[in-house]
């Protein structure tokens, strides 16, 4: 007997969440017992499942899905997403527990089988991270470089991949959609209707339990607000960013003002002061062309395509 329906996810996307709530509601499946969360908060607890609800890790090679005659659900990643997932992914996606906001980040073997860090590092940074530890200062600019050019994510590149090649009968799930209950019902029930998953969705409490523990949920819109107060020039305190939020400040300055480059070095700006008066001061003779943006004036920037060569 075939699945009931495939859930396709690339990890850290709660598949194995969305696994749980489709056999947990589904009319079709018999009554399941217990809570999916570990101790991580994530959803990885072997529960007696009924094993008509696959779920797995697309593969790179083409045709990258399984079971392509049966229905899907694939989660999808959109650009917007990528501020709040790179938080948190390396921390829950196989309950790596990797925090890339250490002073030295140091990733273990298994990490490097799912997160394919090993090749950037050595190329951009001349660093084995076989060997090596990484510093805060170029995990953020490892993060700045994705959010200048979000084309170059891994996590987008291979969104795009999955997009185009996914099984005919699938329904494309954001990931987005998990981080807000009421999105989170609607959407799950427009998945159910388009799959014939016939779910009862009359006690949905669980999702609660997944948000309480959805790490920093809280702080999701905090680097957007600290950009917002550069704009408006209004001075507030911004010790409190991750090396990550840092990233997406970083790059959003390199982005929206010509010529500058923020600096490397471990310590990032304490107050959105110190940005307004680093931009307003920063020397003349210092500033060229940022090697970093793919454009420039909306025409490719050959600084950037020189760089790519090297």
């Amino acid at each position: 007997m075939g699945n009931i329906v495939n859930i396709a996810y690339q990890g850290g996307t709660h598949g194995n969440f969305l696994r749980f709530c489709i056999d947990r509601f589904s009319t079709l499946t018999p009554e399941l017992e217990g809570t999916p969360f570990t101790e991580n908060n994530t959803s990885h607890v072997n529960l007696n499942y009924s094993g008509s609800v696959n779920r797995y890790h697309p593969s790179e090679l083409y045709p990258h899905f399984q079971n392509t005659n049966e229905p899907h659900i694939l989660i999808t990643v959109d650009e917007e997403d990528l501020l709040f997932i790179e938080r948190w992914v390396t921390m829950r996606a196989g309950d790596h527990s990797v925090d890339v906001s250490e002073d030295l980040v140091s990733v273990p073997h298994d990490f490097l089988d799912n997160f394919l860090w090993n090749d950037k590092f050595k190329k951009y940074y001349n660093i084995d991270l076989t060997k090596n530890s990484i510093p805060k200062f170029i995990m953020r600019d490892f993060y700045k470089l994705s959010f200048i050019d979000p084309d170059k994510s891994g996590l987008i590149i291979a969104d795009k991949v999955l997009r185009e090649n996914r099984p005919s009968n699938t329904f494309k799930f954001p990931v987005s959609s998990f981080w807000n209950k009421n999105r989170f019902v609607d959407t799950l029930q427009k998945a159910g209707k388009q799959l014939n998953l016939k779910l009862d969705l009359s006690d949905t409490t669980i999702h609660d339990t997944f948000l309480k523990g959805l790490n920093f949920l809280d702080t999701k819109h905090r680097a957007s607000d600290v950009i917002q107060a550069i704009q408006d020039k209004q001075d507030i305190d911004i010790k409190n960013l991750d090396t990550v939020e840092q990233a997406y400040v970083s790059a959003w300055i390199e982005k929206n003002h010509e010529f500058v480059i923020v600096p490397l070095c471990n310590n990032f700006f304490n107050t959105t002061g110190e940005i307004i008066d680093w931009l307003e001061h920063y020397p003349q003779h210092y500033k060229a062309m940022n090697p970093n943006l793919p454009t420039f004036n909306n025409i490719p920037n050959p600084f950037h395509l020189w760089n790519l060569k090297k």
